[in-house]
């Protein structure tokens, strides 16, 4: 029909629109963000736009469902100030019948957030995880550079090099101060050049050279005069903590704690609060033609946040195992579809059309 068309092609731009203007405000609170942490030494400037990714897809499923919610309540809000909705229900269509319309939008749209927040947020997780410790293992191993002083980003390790061979990598007259759970260690060798191993692990091997070894303060240092002596670069190789955000579907299922279950209900929880927004938005949109005002725009902006709450709280309480993992998981969601009902009775009883009596 011709009311489905029009507001499909409307909620499609407005969601759009919003969407864009959301995103372009992430990427710019991101960036200061990311731009803070480069200034304090704790992110290489190189991982900049990379980590900027990988933060917007993780906050792009809220800013998804903020979007839907928008596209939905200002389309019919503008129907009701322009006064086609009344239009409409003198025609004999009724509030419920906007349902079918926006269902047939907001259901594909939340199926896309639930494929983000289900399998693309787990991905980019592990992938961020990944990336950060390539840039721990490559940090270090650039810091080589002959001429200058350079601390390792632990604060761990000074190097030192006079000159450094570019074509065969070879580096000469090497100092390196090494300061580790109280030990002093000094190394001084004639050259050194990388080496990295099948494995990808890096090193830096000094050639002819000795190692003083001892705790400050203390005359028992001790002399170690070698040949060969590897350094590893990278950190070392520890177990890999898979954090609750870098989990699949398959291993949250798989895993009965209440954190595990916490992040399921979030993931969960999402998707199907865009669809239960989108449909609140029908009666929320009510704007009184006669006094060119609404109130349902700051209703359905606190409503939001009530709903938001709701579920932050409702997976805090789970995680730390005050409250049920079913009752978290339907709880919130049923207090709001009683809501949408009760605003649904109120203003189909307030817009129905009234019948003359013979």
């Amino acid at each position: 029909m011709l009311y489905r068309r029009t507001l499909t092609r409307e909620m499609g731009l407005t969601t759009g629109a919003v969407l864009t203007v959301l995103v372009a405000i992430a990427l710019v609170v991101l960036f200061i963000r990311l731009l803070g942490d480069v200034a304090r030494g704790e992110l290489a400037n190189e991982a900049v736009f990379v980590f900027l990714g990988f933060s917007l897809l993780y906050f792009l499923p809220v800013l998804m469902t903020i979007a839907l919610f928008a596209g939905v309540l200002l389309p019919l809000s503008r129907a009701w100030r322009d006064s086609e909705m009344v239009i409409w229900f003198n025609a004999g269509l009724s509030l419920t019948q906007w349902m079918r319309p926006v269902l047939t939008f907001a259901v594909p749209f939340s199926l896309v957030i639930l494929l983000l927040t289900l399998v693309l947020n787990p991905w980019v997780q592990s992938k961020k995880s990944e990336y950060s410790q390539e840039l721990k293992s490559r940090s270090e191993s650039a810091l080589i550079a002959p001429g200058l002083f350079a601390e390792s980003g632990a604060g761990q390790r000074v190097y030192y090099v006079e000159s450094l061979n570019p074509l065969t990598g070879i580096v000469r007259n090497v100092f390196m101060r090494s300061l580790i759970d109280g030990q002093l260690g000094l190394v001084v060798a004639r050259e050194g050049d990388h080496t990295q191993l099948p494995d990808g692990s890096r090193y830096l091997v000094f050639k002819d050279g000795r190692r003083y070894e001892g705790t400050p303060g203390q005359l028992d240092y001790r002399i170690v005069q070698f040949e060969r002596y590897w350094m590893r670069l990278d950190p070392v190789a520890a177990e890999r903590h898979i954090s609750i955000r870098q989990m699949s579907v398959a291993e949250l299922l798989a895993d009965a704690t209440p954190p595990v279950r916490a992040e399921l209900l979030w993931r969960v929880g999402v998707p199907i609060s865009a669809l239960i927004l989108a449909v609140m938005a029908i009666p929320l949109s009510f704007v009184n033609t006669r006094a060119r005002r609404s109130y349902g725009l700051m209703i359905a902006l606190l409503l939001y946040f009530v709903y938001n709450n709701l579920l932050s709280l409702s997976q805090a309480w789970v995680a730390q195992d005050k409250l049920n993992p079913w009752v978290g998981m339907g709880a919130s969601h049923l207090l709001m579809l009683f809501a949408v009902a009760v605003l649904f009775y109120l203003r189909s009883h307030q817009h129905a059309p009234r019948r003359r009596r013979p």
